[in-house]
């Protein structure tokens, strides 16, 4: 074996720099015309390169016109025998393909391609209406290897790109980064690959002040892969596959473009929009590993309802199993029938459950008897997980339990065993929901390490674990050495103590690895387990078998498929396996699943969390950026482990994570074993943090759950960037310590120890924006792009309401059950013309196709305030109260201003009011209302809506 050093641009192999741009690229030739797009032969220019596999000769080129903004770019083996069709094509029926609409031609589409064979085939991408360039290999060439996949596109001066998800990193990827994909068990791997693989990226021009543009690019491919972003260039590199490549034009019906558009062209026309999510979903969630029975788990109910903290779904780590095993109740600790007792009074309480299922399964000790784990054994009758191909026999690599296997989803048999199991255990765990965890999918161990050895199950993992003898984690966060200097000291010493009691008498033997890195591509061999490209895998030695299912598994579809193909698809197929077993769970209710693996199209059947992060401040501040790559990427129920999963918080730290977390539309706390405990409710402090930020929250869970209804019918993103909703603002392309709630709510933490003020811009303000304070209703006073300093006490997030914006809202309760019972309330925020605008959907909550639907739209303008209502949902609970600020308030002599007994003073508000609903005129007279500083209450609503707030279409206007 060579030396091998790894770089971010090119392999060093015994001194010389292996460059794929030396191979001599393709020849376009036998062009054939069609009504959408043409095909051409690819042959390769010269001698074999070999650079990192096997050249393929004969390629074919498909460019297709696929709808008025997507251009499709195909380039795939001529010839492919059907054995060898998963090496290079992406099955549909796996991930979609999207495929022409029937109408768009070059001629109608915003697109246009361009390609010379001067000196070998390259192409580009251009905008149709002003030849802007978007995508271009020219001055490149295309190589396409068995194994290695290149293609380079030049790029515009200090460019901007987002997305590439799922990573760990800044929210502007910059021009000088490797974006590896692969997923993998790595927590908080920043600036690697993690769990992840959605491979496109949005990018927006500036045109120096002049306007603004945007378009993306998606690559349908599921291998191993990196894109390379350097200073003019980005380079795309698989380990396999083909070009498939889908070019947006992020153009709208006004021929702009914007990246807000060029995200939802991607949803609606790639990959498919995200699923509607039940509204109890969006309460709050307590999880931990380390919830060891269910005594611990009621004073943990208890301990939120007694200090007043909303608490919508308990959830449960594998403390629940025996042994570790999926689909087992460990019947010391979660005894049936008494846990399945405990459920049922969570649900009488409003209340949810959610347990964990690992995607692995343990395997029988053939030599006990007593061992027969029932899982395993109806798969193992069913013939349904994936293979070793050294044996024939199934794969058995490492987790929790010990040796295990994984289910292969290319099979049908595997859905109905995963169905049955799920079916089965919920009889006795009548869950909610399923959190799906480990579905890179991981092993802990490199190879099929159980072969020879299952009559040693159960073993121990090859590490320890937290809760074993000498693992207590002592690492607090930043700043803690401040705020609590004693304890500080105490930690540090403790943790020193242990360390070298762990050194003197080590518990487990290290772990075996594997480090083995580039080999010599051969004719004719691929070699899967160590592909002669290495990609920058996070795992020692960049190795792909390494905690992990090693690539030459294989799977039992009639081609024997391996792992190498189907590695970053395993946590879609899992999670899709999942929802259909939810269905025969819930027939006709949503599903709801929480995935930590994801590919592009997961968000149709699954949620997804940011995975093993740590209690730390950069750990919190990075979660705004990689949910914004998630909006972007179809997946918007995403949330972080709220005050981190490994390691210590503290009451700081945890206080402005909850604060944080209450604006992301999946919000749970969730922490490891072996740390302190970070309920909510265990410091005073972090307690009425929770209360103030819960309280804003769930007074517009109507908002956030209309929000996601136009991200499943749109593709609309619900977290948004200050960038994507003020495109031609250049100050903000880098902005994500700040972040908006769909177009309406601005959000800005603190998200440094040790402050009590925040720094934040109010974007459009000098442009005709306004901004409100949520709690004051006061107007913000500040100057365009500047960052302004607010106040920010502990228990304080600052939250601001965008002008022109109507929000429908309602009480807070401890329940999302309890809050959807208060009566409604508007808020009505005035844009600089004295208008607003705003929608509600609503539904019953939890059907797939639910039988009744109602949807609100709102306006002001001239002084009144409309709304009309459409659909057969009935909503019982009235309209109580109407606020509306922004409006005139300066004193003056003429005018009115209203009482609180409906009669009117000298003031500067209004003189008379009017109300029409439903088509019938209604005395205001019994209105209850003031006005003070620009802000008109008006309450004494109930009278007119008692029947429900929506039924009837109203209009109320002022005289002033």
């Amino acid at each position: 074996m060579k030396a091998i050093t790894y770089t971010a641009s090119a392999f060093v192999l015994a001194g010389h720099t292996l460059d794929a741009q030396d191979c001599p690229g393709y020849t376009a030739s036998q062009v054939t015309q069609n009504g959408h797009g043409f095909a051409a032969d690819l042959t390769i220019a010269g001698a074999n390169c070999q650079a990192f596999g096997n050249d393929i000769a004969d390629l074919a080129l498909e460019v297709g016109y696929q709808t008025k903004e997507r251009l499709n770019v195909r380039i795939y083996p001529k010839d492919i025998a059907p054995a060898n069709s998963s090496w290079f094509i992406l099955p549909p029926h796996l991930v979609d393909q999207p495929e022409w609409d029937g109408k768009t031609t070059a001629n109608s589409s915003d697109l246009k391609f361009e390609w010379s064979n001067d000196p070998t085939f390259q192409f580009r991408v251009l905008r149709a209406s002003n030849n802007e360039e978007l995508f271009s290999t020219y001055g490149h060439v295309i190589v396409y290897e068995d194994q290695f996949l290149e293609l380079v596109t030049n790029m515009v001066e200090d460019y901007s790109i987002y997305g590439l998800a799922e990573n760990i990193h800044d929210f502007r990827l910059g021009n000088n980064y490797t974006q590896t994909f692969y997923a993998v068990d790595a927590g908080n791997s920043i600036d690697r690959n993690v769990y992840g693989v959605i491979p496109f990226y949005q990018e927006t021009r500036y045109h120096n002040g002049l306007d603004t543009t945007s378009h993306g690019v998606y690559a349908r491919n599921a291998h191993g892969q990196e894109w390379l972003m350097r200073e003019n260039t980005i380079t795309y590199r698989t380990l396999g596959g083909s070009f498939d490549l889908y070019f947006l034009s992020g153009q709208s019906g006004n021929g702009g473009s914007s990246a807000l558009t060029t995200i939802a062209q991607f949803q609606t026309g790639c990959i498919g929009t995200p699923a509607m999510q039940m509204y109890w979903t969006f309460g709050f969630h307590q999880a931990r590993w380390g919830y060891e029975n269910i005594s611990i788990n009621q004073a943990v109910v208890e301990g939120y309802r007694d200090a007043n903290i909303p608490l919508e779904c308990f959830w449960n780590d594998l403390d629940i199993y025996d042994l570790y095993r999926d689909f087992t109740n460990n019947n010391v600790t979660f005894p049936l029938p008494e846990f399945t007792q405990w459920i049922e009074e969570l649900h009488a309480n409003g209340q949810h459950y959610v347990p964990i299922i690992d995607s692995n399964i343990y395997v029988s000790n053939p030599n006990n008897a007593s061992d027969t784990y029932a899982p395993y054994e109806n798969g193992k009758n069913l013939q349904t997980f994936i293979r070793d191909p050294t044996t024939g026999d199934f794969y058995f690599g490492d987790n929790w339990p010990g040796f295990s296997v994984w289910g292969d989803w290319l099979i049908p048999s595997t859905q109905e065993w995963w169905t049955n199991e799920i079916v089965t255990w919920y009889k006795g765990t009548p869950f909610d929901g399923i959190w799906i965890d480990l579905s890179e999918a991981a092993s802990f161990c490199a190879g099929s390490c159980g072969n020879g050895r299952l009559t040693e199950n159960p073993i121990h993992p090859p590490f320890l674990l937290p809760g074993d003898p000498l693992t207590f984690d002592f690492n607090y966060p930043e700043g803690f050495n401040i705020s609590n200097a004693t304890e500080a000291a105490s930690a540090a010493a403790a943790s020193a103590s242990q360390s070298s009691a762990l050194s003197a008498s080590p518990i487990l033997p290290a772990a075996t690895t594997t480090t083995q890195g580039r080999t010599e591509p051969t004719p004719g061999v691929r070699n899967l387990n160590y592909p002669p490209y290495v990609i920058n895998n996070v795992q020692a030695g960049h190795a792909l078998g390494k905690s992990s299912i090693e690539p030459n598994a294989t799977h039992n579809d009639q081609y024997n498929t391996t792992e190498y193909e189907m590695h970053n698809l395993f946590g879609l197929q899992i999670s899709n396996a999942t929802y259909h077993a939810l269905l025969e769970v819930f027939p006709g209710r949503r599903p709801f699943t929480v995935g930590r693996s994801v590919f592009a199209g997961s968000g149709k059947t699954t949620s997804h969390w940011g995975g093993d992060n740590t209690s730390t401040w950069g750990s919190m501040f990075l979660s705004i950026s990689q949910a914004f790559t998630m909006m972007m990427s179809g997946i918007p129920m995403f949330g972080a482990d709220t005050c981190g999963f490994a390691r210590n918080t503290d009451y700081q730290l945890c206080s402005r994570w909850m604060e944080l977390s209450a604006f992301f539309p999946f919000y749970r706390n969730h922490n490891v074993k072996a740390t302190i405990g970070q309920e909510a409710y265990r410091w005073s402090s972090v307690a009425e943090s929770s209360r103030r930020a819960m309280a804003v929250r769930y007074s517009m869970l109507t908002y956030m759950y209309t929000l996601f209804y136009y991200a499943h019918t749109k593709g609309e993103t619900v977290m948004r960037a200050l960038a994507w909703e003020f495109p031609s603002d250049s100050t903000l392309r880098e902005t994500f310590n700040q972040f908006l709630l769909g177009p309406s709510i601005l959000v800005t933490p603190v998200l440094v120890p040790n402050a009590d003020t925040v720094q934040g811009v109010f974007p459009g303000i000098g442009e005709g924006e306004r901004w409100y304070d949520w709690y004051t209703l006061a107007e913000v006073k500040a100057q365009p792009h500047e960052n302004v300093t607010m106040s920010a006490p502990l228990e304080h997030i600052n939250v601001h309401v965008r002008g022109g914006s109507i929000l429908a809202l309602q009480q807070p309760k401890l329940t999302t059950r309890d809050t959807r019972n208060t009566p409604y309330s508007l808020l009505v925020a005035l844009d600089d013309n004295g208008q607003a605008k705003g929608s509600l959907y609503l539904d019953d909550g939890e059907s797939l196709e639910p039988n009744a639907t109602r949807l609100v739209q709102f306006s002001y303008s001239d002084n009144c305030l409309e709304f009309s209502s459409e659909g057969q949902y009935h909503a019982s609970q009235p309209l109580s109260n109407i606020t509306i600020t922004g409006l005139a308030g300066s004193v003056n002599s003429t005018g009115c201003y209203p009482r609180r007994n409906g009669g009117w003073a000298h003031h500067g508000g209004p003189q008379h009011s009017s109300m029409h609903y439903g088509g019938k005129n209604c005395d205001t007279g019994g209105f209850q209302t003031s006005y003070s500083n620009g802000v008109l209450k008006v309450s004494g609503m109930d009278k007119y809506t008692k029947d429900g707030a929506f039924q009837e279409n109203l209009k109320l206007c002022f005289e002033w």
